[in-house]
């Protein structure tokens, strides 16, 4: 894993999400995957869409109302509101790892590239 190539994803993932939504970071994993075309650009990019969801979540956390939203959450849904927060960490990491996954199946992977 390139690790130097999942700091620079991280904060653009952030970005994006703070200006675009949600829908920046399959856009951002597809294009990290087009670039890299390496098979473990669709880990690399899982992973910088969780530490960018993960410092959201945490900035979020510090506001008086997340408390209050988590606890509404853990009465809609079936489960604690922590784990809906949870699950949106899983949420950021599936649509960046498939979006680089499938990005990597049309354009494939560059010869000799080693995961």
């Amino acid at each position: 894993m390139r690790y130097l190539l999942v700091l620079l994803l991280s904060p653009l993932m952030i970005a994006g999400t703070w200006f675009a939504g949600w829908i920046a970071v399959p856009i951002l994993a597809a294009v990290f995957a087009l670039i890299r075309r390496d098979p473990g650009a669709t880990r690399e990019a899982g992973v910088a869409a969780l530490m960018a969801w993960l410092l959201l979540l945490i900035r979020a956390a510090k506001a008086p109302s997340f408390a209050t939203l988590l606890h509404q959450l853990g009465q809609i849904f079936p489960v604690p509101g922590i784990a809906v927060a949870a699950l949106s960490l899983l949420l950021a990491v599936v649509l960046a790892a498939t979006a680089a996954r499938v990005t990597l199946g049309f354009v494939g992977v560059r010869k000799g590239a080693a995961g």
